[in-house]
């Protein structure tokens, strides 16, 4: 009798507009899984006992219940199932909320059928990997009780502080456990043999040198058939007539088993000689095969551990990055202040003065304070917009025109906004392009406004009558084309502990408590932001002069798409 085939876990629909639940089922058609729909999420917990279910799509905003406890209820209930949450309408906080609560993603309305499938296959695939990974846990669990009574050699592998010393402790375990006075631990290599990676009773010379090929000899025939070899009497098993006796088998018995990892075999684990001059029986193998068995896991712990160690190192870096940026944050809310302060001072000082003295002042007084306060009025748009653009940029909210253009253009645009400036401060200009130079790809706009930071930084730090030095030519790294740009200036050099500092968001040159800052540190981070988002880079370049240099690498449109690929 055939069995039949197993049935895919179901897709649930969850929203309150039947028009959407048809869209959706529609959407769904091209895959191979039961959809099932619902018009509440009241009855979610009844649902899931009921159906195999692997994947959620519910509406945020609901009649009866909220989405996200929806979410919530799924996620105790069943925590390898995985949940889609849909909105009409793009909120960041709700898209935050839901995914700490373990959502896959946050869709909004109206969606395409790719996005939709696209998901959805990503959410099937991540449940049968929760699945799995649930499944592996409750197997090992189940091994973890039936070894409990080898919590020696659990406790002498968890001690260990690298892994041959894990290694080396284990064989004591076994050597203790099981009575030997030789015992070897071997490993299968990338070249396909064995090697010992900790012995005992075996010279050290020997340890090192030997190497077995599946096949050969016994622990090469446990390689080869992945079965235990137990011998009671080597002189009688006619499988290995062609083994030197000597020393090692003294006593004509000896016990080889396979150490498998997750199904896959990883090693072998031979023993001979036993202390007390009798051959090893069944119950020797049961015990060796509970050993191994508890050596993988030791293995596979140790890993997990270096895992959790390395993610601990992570963490820690991370965390001293929020301090740094924690702090960072702190110097901009001080020189934030002031900078928003002082042309508001300033605006309303001319606008007090002019209708304090309305009567008295001349036409041209009054032009004058009105040029006044509109410089001051630029001067906040431009602080708060570069702020917003910063932070609308690094949300990855904003829509990106994607297109080919040329590097000349954003040069010649910003020259120009910034002529009179550089006038002012007697700036020697020197521009320096590679003729027939390709264009590079990314969003013109937010290119420009980057570019328009890096000009603005190099006529901000800047000394009156120097040299600001632009260039640009074809780079090849990796077999990719860049255009590697240049900008220079004569001014204040960036010191070397600035280096790695200086492209993060509200990082600023100077103290706010002994001197006056440049801006709130946001011009950089920007350029940094866009930059790396065009797949490029960004960097300070080594000067023997004074003066400080950014060079940056951009990328073409085949670049592009090379590195996207």
């Amino acid at each position: 009798m055939t069995e039949s085939p197993q049935k895919n876990p179901a897709i649930l629909l969850i929203d309150d507009a039947p028009l959407i639940l048809d869209l959706m089922e529609d959407m769904l058609e091209d895959l191979d899984c039961p959809v099932l729909r619902s018009g509440s999420g009241l009855g979610i917990t009844k649902t899931l006992d009921q159906e195999e279910v692997a994947l959620v799509f519910c509406d945020v905003s609901l009649p009866d219940i909220n989405g996200v406890n929806v979410l919530q209820m799924i996620k105790q209930h069943t925590p390898e199932i995985q949940v889609v949450m849909i909105s009409g309408q793009q909120d960041f906080n709700v898209a935050r909320q839901v995914l700490r609560e373990q959502a896959l993603d946050y869709l909004v309305k109206p969606f395409s059928q790719e996005e939709v499938l696209q998901v959805a296959r990503q959410g099937i695939d991540a449940y049968f990997h929760a699945k799995h990974q649930t499944q592996t846990r409750l197997d090992a669990q189940r091994r973890m009780a039936d070894l409990i009574l080898l919590k020696k050699v659990g406790e002498t592998a968890n001690a260990g502080n690298d892994l041959q010393e894990l290694f080396d402790q284990i064989l004591d375990s076994i050597v203790q456990s099981t009575g030997v006075e030789v015992a070897s631990l071997m490993l299968l290599k990338d070249d396909g043999l064995l090697h010992i990676a900790s012995a005992h009773g075996l010279a050290k010379d020997i340890a090192r040198s030997v190497r077995v090929a599946a096949g050969v000899g016994i622990s090469g025939h446990v390689l080869a058939t992945g079965e235990p070899v137990l011998v009671p009497n080597i002189d009688q098993d006619s499988r290995f007539k062609s083994l030197d006796r000597g020393q090692r088998y003294k006593n004509q018995s000896l016990l080889s088993v396979p150490i498998y990892l997750r199904d896959e075999m990883v090693g072998v684990i031979n023993v001979n000689n036993k202390t007390s001059g009798y051959p090893f029986d069944l119950e020797d193998q049961n015990l060796l095969v509970a050993i191994a068995n508890q050596v993988s896991l030791a293995m596979e712990n140790f890993k997990l551990i270096n895992s959790l160690r390395q993610q601990a190192l992570v963490l820690e870096r991370t965390n001293e990055d929020l301090v740094r940026v924690n702090r960072a944050r702190t110097r901009l809310v001080c020189n934030l202040s002031h900078e928003l302060k002082t042309p508001l001072t300033s605006i309303m000082g001319f606008v007090d003065l002019s209708l304090s003295f309305f009567d008295k002042l001349s036409t041209e007084e009054i032009k004058d304070n009105l040029i006044q306060v509109h410089g001051e009025g630029k001067r906040l748009e431009k602080l708060i917009t570069g702020m917003l653009r910063l932070f609308s940029i690094e949300s990855e909210r904003e829509v990106w025109r994607w297109k080919s253009f040329g590097v000349p253009w954003s040069i010649a645009d910003s020259f120009q906004y910034y002529r009179t400036t550089m006038e002012d401060r007697n700036l020697v200009t020197e521009i320096d392009l590679q003729d027939d130079l390709p264009e590079i790809y990314g969003d013109q706009e937010k290119f420009g406004m980057a570019f328009n930071s890096l000009i603005d930084n190099a006529v901000k730090f800047n000394r009156d009558g120097g040299v600001m030095r632009i260039t640009a030519k074809v780079k090849v790294c990796e077999g990719l084309d860049y255009i590697y740009l240049q900008v220079f200036n004569q001014g204040q050099t960036v010191p070397p502990r600035a280096h790695e500092t200086i492209f993060d968001s509200y990082t600023q040159l100077g103290d706010i408590d002994t001197e006056k800052p440049h801006g709130v540190g946001i011009g950089l981070a920007l350029v940094k932001v866009v930059v790396d988002r065009m797949k490029g880079d960004i960097f300070l370049e080594e000067l023997t002069e004074e003066g400080t240099c950014f060079g940056l690498m951009l990328p073409t449109e085949q670049t592009y798409n090379a590195l996207q690929g």
